[in-house]
């Protein structure tokens, strides 16, 4: 974990990805991967098949990731979107969530504005929503079809922002690449780096981001909100609120 000691007073607004960070994208084609190479190649161990292919997704969504953003250089990432969420037939969304992802999305919402930047459409960001009954929590989402520029550019974070009513500053990023990386350092805001996605650990240190955890079950310790406070569904807690409950659970711990 990197800048442990790092200030988030001025934190108003936590913003996720979705594919590797709060869904299991990569396990559920490890998964499919793994089924057809074990067919295909008997003699091979399990595991061993399991960790080639998981090299062989990881570096194929870095790939995907470079093509897409060089559709994006031409301005065709939107239209490209947009097709394939009109060719989406299935409504339904496929992938699991990190385990202990909506708790996790529930605790800080309490203090925090949540929402979301996906290289996705609106159709499959609506499928993940509503499978994970998240439509309440998060209400700024920033898809490929509402933005000019996707990841590295810093464009999502500046929309997303200016619709939330806060500054770049005021934002964190929260996403399992390094695009995602590149993305919160380009547009001033706070980088953090998740191991539980696509890009290996090796290459998100390699790109520096503010903080690196294993999942988004750890931000909520990081930021000081170990147990959930009560209050009000529309009413956000401020910062003395958590302070008073600290020394509450400390006095009667």
């Amino acid at each position: 974990m990197l800048n442990m000691n790092m200030d988030f007073s001025n934190l108003k607004m936590i913003i996720f990805d979705i594919d590797g960070t709060l869904a299991e994208t990569d396990d559920y084609y490890i998964e499919k991967g793994a089924g057809i190479a074990n067919k295909v190649l008997p003699f091979v161990k399990p595991e061993s098949i399991e960790k080639i292919v998981r090299y062989t997704v990881m570096f194929g969504e870095t790939i995907t990731h470079g093509f897409y953003r060089l559709l994006d250089l031409f301005g065709l990432d939107t239209m490209i979107s947009k097709m394939h969420s009109k060719l989406s037939v299935k409504e339904n969304y496929k992938y699991k969530e990190v385990k202990g992802m909506r708790e996790t999305i529930s605790l800080l919402h309490q203090k925090y504005v949540i929402g979301i930047i996906t290289s996705g459409g609106h159709k499959s960001t609506n499928a993940f929503l509503k499978k994970f009954d998240l439509t309440e929590i998060i209400k700024y989402v920033v898809s490929a079809e509402d933005c000019k520029y996707i990841k590295p550019h810093p464009a999502p974070i500046f929309k997303i922002a200016e619709n939330a009513g806060f500054l770049p500053e005021n934002c964190m990023l929260v996403g399992d690449t390094i695009f995602d990386i590149l993305c919160a350092k380009r547009a001033g805001a706070y980088s953090v780096a998740v191991k539980s996605g696509f890009d290996t650990e090796r290459f998100l240190k390699w790109h520096k981001a503010d903080l690196l955890v294993n999942t988004v079950n750890e931000l909520p310790g990081i930021l000081g909100m170990k147990e959930p406070i009560q209050k009000d569904k529309d009413e956000l807690i401020d910062e003395s609120d958590l302070q008073t409950a600290r020394k509450d659970h400390i006095q009667t711990s």
